[in-house]
């Protein structure tokens, strides 16, 4: 095992990060750190405004990327692109080791210009991207990493070089094989059945989707229903859709919908009820999320 200090960690302090429940920010550039300990709470499914580069030197059996669950196997290194809803690891007690750097999408757009198209992965979150890097591979990525967690400042020559180092090889591969996925993961039964019920809420976002008529639709019982689905993904159906709804709500926003327009095109009968349940989960208003990234 390894054993660092992370030198850079989120920008969220404490009380901001227990109020935004779904959405977490991070700022420009970059925000890069080593973490090999145990999860202090469970943390649900949820979105950065940055892509997450994710590399996970653990097992992880319960992954959700976007609509899909499945098992992520040690030295996977997991391309999540911004607002992609995601979860990957959610036991407590359990130590967890791995290297995440994210990366401020909207610096990296300005920053590259024209060139912003050649990693529109990173903004496509419909579409994370998986690499499986060799040993060697391994052990560049390592020492790149590290390299980068030795500089103290993000902006400084020398850790704009350590970034660009590192993410431009991460990039050639993943040039290769976006949008698909390198190769197929390993998927339970179990996991199969609750990624056919994701699929369908789904398809069916802008409705009111209760577990019962989930149940109702696959034949299933609502309690064993239920259960199944928290077993894997660990918050409840109904959650799960709110979070799913908000995530359609962010995305309409971002491309200037108003808040009446998205209210209605997601089942919302209520202004009301819209307006505070996105509230609770992203921390700030729809009309406050709207003028931010519009």
């Amino acid at each position: 095992m390894r054993s660092k200090k992370p030198i850079i960690t989120s920008t969220l302090k404490a009380p901001e990060r227990d109020r935004a429940h779904y959405m977490f920010p991070v700022a420009p550039p970059f925000d890069v750190v080593y973490r090999n300990s145990d999860a202090p709470y469970p943390v649900g499914p949820h979105t950065h405004n940055a892509a997450e580069l994710y590399f996970t030197l653990t097992d992880l059996p319960d992954v959700l990327l976007g609509n899909t669950v499945s098992a992520v196997p040690a030295g996977t290194l997991l391309i999540i692109p911004a607002f992609c809803v995601h979860q990957l690891y959610h036991e407590t007690g359990v130590v967890y080791e791995r290297y995440i750097l994210s990366i401020n999408t909207q610096w990296l757009d300005a920053l590259l210009c024209e060139g912003a198209k050649e990693v529109a992965y990173l903004s496509n979150s419909t579409q994370p991207v998986l690499l499986f890097p060799g040993k060697e591979q391994k052990r560049k990525l390592l020492r790149q990493f590290d390299e980068l967690l030795s500089l103290n400042g993000r902006t400084s020559p020398e850790a704009m070089s350590a970034f660009f180092r590192l993410f431009s090889g991460i990039h050639a591969e993943a040039g290769k094989i976006a949008p698909k996925l390198q190769k197929d993961l390993p998927i339970s039964p179990s996991q199969k059945r609750v990624n056919d019920f994701i699929a369908y809420l789904q398809e069916h976002i802008h409705e009111n989707i209760t577990t019962s008529d989930l149940a109702a639709h696959f034949y299933l019982n609502p309690d064993y229903l239920a259960r199944l689905f928290k077993s894997h993904m660990h918050v409840s159906v109904g959650h799960y859709v709110t979070l799913q709804k908000i995530n359609a709500a962010e995305a309409m926003l971002r491309e200037g919908k108003s808040v009446t327009e998205v209210q209605e095109a997601l089942g919302y009968s209520s202004y009301a009820y819209f307006f505070k349940t996105f509230q609770k989960i992203t921390g700030i208003s729809p009309s406050q999320y709207g003028n931010r990234y519009r």
